[in-house]
């Protein structure tokens, strides 16, 4: 990313950070858990995937040809497909709950 883009987004991310401490923010709650869920989306690589729910990558594999986990993306600016956490968290719930259940 070049360098007078990040700046630029920086500044406009601190700008909103400011109002919203100053209490002079007009975004709903609801606005701001999608805000909140847009920032938070957080990729990873299969290995850091595995990796964050304790698993093999073989047991990965079988989980995703199984539709318990997310098939991997692909994402610009990366080589190998990613996982997103928020939606990986997701289904590690549900698979425990079916587990439980």
């Amino acid at each position: 990313m070049k360098p007078s883009l990040i700046k630029l987004v920086v500044r406009q991310l601190r700008e909103k950070a400011d109002d919203l401490s100053a209490g002079n923010s007009e975004l709903s709650e609801s606005e701001a858990m999608d805000l909140l869920g847009v920032l938070c989306h957080r990729s990873m690589s299969r290995a850091q995937a595995c990796k964050y729910l304790n698993t093999s990558p073989s047991s990965f594999r079988d989980l995703i040809k199984a539709k318990q986990m997310p098939k991997g993306r692909k994402v610009v600016g990366y080589k190998e497909l990613r996982w997103y956490q928020d939606e990986l968290d997701e289904c590690s719930r549900k698979i425990k709950e079916l587990k439980y259940d």
